[in-house]
């Protein structure tokens, strides 16, 4: 895959069984195995040092879109071979383009669906089966190169992935969102996936984001399988294994998380996914005692394994704790593997406290400064087997705990925080302890908290503050931040005039008329305008098999922004000029003639498009 430093997102296909060794679950005090993680190269790095020591390799196998070959595939290839888990995978580009821009749109085509080279279900899902088609000839020559003594099985026994992005052509972006082109590119994406299952690839997935699915398919879990996914944009190891909880796209698992590693892309491997518990019971209730523990992010049943805690603690194949019988008062833990029938993995912990009372809610409250004479709020804990005696050791006389756990103020409190603790018991022994921390008066900020501006309308720009919690008018008292920026006693921010591109920050206190204290902050963001192009009109065209030089005009064009076509097509800005862009065009041979699309696309992310001639 490219880079995400050198390219948007690709969507990715990948059966866990074959990558995933022991993968740890998303808790950052879990080691984290060497092979969960890894890196994917594709043809940018063609020119480049690859990754050093990757745990997993997964290796492009186009040069950027469909119907083309990653011309250094072979020498990735034997990078990954190199890995600690020496089982690569390989990603392939897709696209739908549609008939009228490629030259790879099928005509005549009897199967597996009948096409007759029309703008259909059919051809694009022929289209998409072809492409996949070439993506595996381009892996399965690639394994030769290396000398694999079975390279058709190499490539079909790896696990392979889908790079869907909205960089690459789709109907849906080309001629806008509708029930039409939101289908064919569907049947390109099943087409593609249909021809990896056809070829006997068990391992296929989609990488994507939510955003991006959603564009090019409208979002639909209906008519392409629930396949794994492969999720870009975190930005550490730590966040990857958080993002393995995030939601899928296509109903299938989360099986794995692509962050920036070293200036490449870095991969995690997601493992079943199970938060460690804590609960309690009383000597009493232990030989009955019982917990299910729950795994998600699996591909079927879980099985569970235990490694520590028995005998005491009895974990069974489903995941089902029990005691052994009754257990005297004390700490007991718990842990072992999970696994489901696709290979993926991780780890369980339980621990089970036995004759000690665990306070449950409430642990903190707040509450403004008129209203904390009627305040009260009633403790509760788990574990117990009979009534619970609370007695207070601390926090008296503001804060008063009864017997029964119910606490309440000695009358009105100034703003502040009280803080009350204490013991618990039970009449079977169970013990324990509690705390309440209560926040009188605190005024909390709400939004806005943050505002941005341009250049051209920082010296108007105001934003009002707000918070909650209090009684009465704010008043607000700045503390830093002039002179660029002005808190008024009401709230309101302004600047004292004009400001350049940056960052400022304003802060202070506020306070209302019954004595609530409170802090905020406000940032502003100050930016330059972007640069907006638009493209007019073009000089010359382009010739199939040729190398021929284009002049665009227009406006706007600044930085060598990166120009783009159909498929088959190549093209690059020699010199801009901000009204002109000189471009070199490459066109594949028996490219057909035609009138095309340039998409002028800036650093920013600003673009513009413009038609050319193909003759």
């Amino acid at each position: 895959m490219h880079s995400l430093l050198t390219k948007s997102s690709f969507v990715a296909v990948m059966a866990a069984v074959v990558l995933v060794a022991t993968v740890a679950t998303a808790r950052a005090s879990t080691p984290v195995a060497p092979t969960s993680i890894g890196f994917d190269i594709s043809f940018p790095q063609c020119a480049e040092a690859l990754p050093p020591s990757p745990g997993f390799g997964v290796v492009g196998v186009n040069g950027g879109s469909t119907f083309t070959a990653n011309k250094c595939l072979a020498r990735e290839l034997a990078w990954a071979q190199g890995a600690a888990n020496p089982a690569p995978a390989f990603y392939a580009n897709t696209d739908n383009p549609g008939p009228a821009n490629t030259s790879n749109w099928p005509t005549g085509q009897q199967t597996p669906k009948v096409c007759a080279g029309a703008n259909s279900f059919a051809c694009s899902y022929d289209y998409g089966w072809n492409a996949a088609r070439l993506a595996f000839a381009n892996a399965v020559n690639a394994e030769n190169a290396n000398g694999s003594s079975s390279p058709t099985s190499d490539a079909r026994t790896a696990p392979w992935w889908l790079d869907v992005e909205t960089g690459n052509m789709w109907e849906s972006i080309e001629y806008g969102r509708s029930v039409a082109t939101g289908t064919y590119d569907e049947a390109s994406i099943e087409g593609m996936l249909a021809s990896f299952e056809n070829i006997g690839i068990t391992s296929v997935g989609v990488y994507s984001t939510s955003q991006q699915w959603k564009v090019i398919t409208g979002g639909s879990q209906s008519t392409v399988p629930p396949v794994p996914v492969w999720i870009p944009g975190f930005g550490s190891v730590a966040s990857a294994e958080v993002g393995c909880g995030s939601a899928s796209f296509t109903g299938g698992r989360v099986a794995m998380i692509q962050y920036g590693s070293l200036g490449y892309d870095g991969d995690y491997l997601c493992g079943l996914l199970n938060t460690p518990t804590l609960t309690s019971t009383s000597v009493a209730n232990s030989a009955t005692f019982s917990n299910q523990i729950v795994s998600t992010n699996n591909a079927g049943a879980v099985s569970y394994v235990q490694t520590i805690g028995s005998p005491q603690l009895v974990v069974s194949a489903s995941g089902l704790v029990t005691t052994s019988g009754t257990l005297i008062p004390g700490s007991y833990v718990t842990t072992g593997t999970t696994s489901d029938p696709s290979g993926d993995t991780g780890t369980f912990s339980l621990t089970l406290e036995v004759g000690a009372l665990i306070q449950s809610v409430p642990t903190t409250a707040s509450v403004k400064a008129s209203g904390s004479t009627t305040y009260s709020d009633q403790l509760s804990v788990t574990g117990g087997d009979g009534a619970v005696t609370y007695v207070q050791t601390r926090g008296t006389p503001r804060l008063i705990v009864s017997a029964s756990g119910l606490v309440t103020t000695s009358g009105a409190l100034t703003a502040g925080t009280y803080v009350a603790t204490g013991t618990t018991s039970d009449p079977v022994g169970d013990k324990g302890t509690f705390t309440l921390t209560l926040k009188v008066g605190a005024l909390v900020q709400r939004a806005p908290t943050t505002g941005s501006a341009l250049t051209t309308d920082s010296s108007t720009f105001s934003n009002q503050l707000d918070v909650g919690a209090n009684l009465g008018v704010v008043t607000y008292v700045q503390t830093n931040g002039t002179p660029q920026l002005i808190v008024s006693a009401s709230g309101l921010v302004t600047t004292s005039g004009a400001l350049t591109m940056g960052t400022y920050r304003a802060a202070g206190t506020n306070s209302d008329p019954s004595g609530d204290l409170g802090k905020f902050s406000f940032t502003l963001v100050v930016t330059t305008p972007l640069i907006v192009p638009t493209a007019t009109s073009i000089s010359g065209h382009a010739v199939a098999g040729r190398t021929v030089t284009l002049a665009i005009h227009g406006t706007g064009f600044y930085g060598h922004p990166r120009v783009t076509s159909h498929a088959g097509t190549t093209a690059v800005v020699t010199r801009d000029t901000g009204q002109v862009l000189i471009v070199r065009v490459s066109v594949r041979a028996l490219s057909r003639n035609s009138v095309f699309t340039f998409t002028i696309t800036l650093a920013d992310g600003q673009s513009c498009q413009v038609r050319y001639n193909q003759h």
